[in-house]
């Protein structure tokens, strides 16, 4: 990794996606590429963004506004303004967006446009918010997690959509309907390699496979942290005990069926824990540390100050300090 020294400014929102890193201030993004050197310049009408990437795909959006765009790479693909105000955006490897927005009469509906800003199906929700929504990888089925709490104990609900059949209006379009147990709450929800939905709840992690087969795999009760942000695991973490006043912190990686694949372990208390694609960053304070979802280590990062954040791909990070920004290649 090298420094990279940019006049960072708190004003500033930095995404790090694919190969680039995105730093959006004065209502443009500017791009730059691995090395820090500045690859394009996008003007966008947006002041308080949201992000979502995936493969080379940067979806943004103004939070709780109306204007959307895509860029590919370091190239403006498209921009939209929605109607109602947006709450979430997810693009996937295809560049197909879902954009969650709510207006008056909806509580929450949802849009799904092509890579080249072509809307293709529109879905109401009057009754459910939408917490969370997936697209599988080849473009076929949309997910969408949505919660009730007209009830007195919640209500969270999974809804798989066709694409094909939402087009062409059909009935069938809902392949696939659960009603999970009361009061059980859907946090997050992600398509994986072959069609596979993780469904991650407040205590559990189910899979929904291409079969529309739903299974339990993962009940969690000790853990520090839990994510399905990866493409093909799970992963969870737990500290142990090493000796009077130490704590390890170890990350397990679990498949799709909930074995464990292989574990990480750190002499130190994760203090932060994300992950993208295939790599899992565990910030400890002064040491960051980047290992892949085969339990390797990719990278050790040692930093002279702390941490403010951590921004990564599945091949490039930024490590956020107070007045500066290290580029890390992974």
């Amino acid at each position: 990794g090298f420094s990279y020294l940019c006049t960072y400014k708190k004003t500033n929102q930095i995404y790090v996606y694919s190969k680039y890193i995105g730093i959006l201030n004065d209502k443009k993004i500017t791009i730059y590429n691995s090395y820090g050197e500045k690859a394009s310049e996008i003007p966008v009408d947006i002041n308080n963004a949201i992000f979502n990437s995936s493969n080379k795909y940067l979806a943004i959006a103004e939070n709780g506004g109306k204007n959307l765009y895509l860029i590919l790479d370091n190239t403006y693909l498209w921009s939209g303004t929605m109607e109602g105000s947006i709450e979430q955006i997810h693009v996937n490897q295809n560049g197909y967006i879902s954009v969650v927005t709510t207006d008056a009469t909806y509580k929450s509906i949802v849009t799904v446009y092509d890579s080249g800003g072509k809307e293709l199906i529109k879905k109401f929700l009057s009754s459910t918010r939408v917490i969370d929504v997936s697209m599988s990888k080849d473009n076929k089925y949309l997910a969408i997690a949505e919660l009730d709490t007209s009830g007195t104990l919640v209500q969270s609900k999974i809804e798989i959509i066709s694409i094909d059949n939402a087009i062409n209006e059909t009935d069938n379009s809902v392949i696939y309907s659960y009603n999970a147990d009361r009061g059980a709450l859907l946090t997050k929800i992600k398509y994986q390699d072959k069609n596979r939905l993780m469904c991650m709840y407040d205590n559990q992690i189910q899979v929904i496979s291409e079969e529309l087969q739903r299974q339990e795999i993962f009940n969690f009760h000790n853990a520090t942290y839990v994510s399905i942000n990866l493409n093909n695991n799970f992963i969870y973490v737990t500290e142990e005990s090493n000796g009077l006043f130490k704590s390890n912190s170890k990350i397990n990686i679990c498949n799709y069926q909930g074995n464990l694949v292989s574990s990480y372990s750190i002499e130190a208390v994760a203090k932060e824990v994300s992950s993208c694609d295939n790599v899992i960053a565990v910030n400890v304070g002064m040491e960051t540390y980047f290992i892949n979802d085969l339990g390797l280590l990719i990278k050790k990062v040692t930093s002279k100050q702390e941490i403010t954040n951590i921004l990564f791909s599945g091949s490039l990070a930024t490590i956020l300090y107070k007045d500066r920004v290290e580029i890390i290649n992974l």
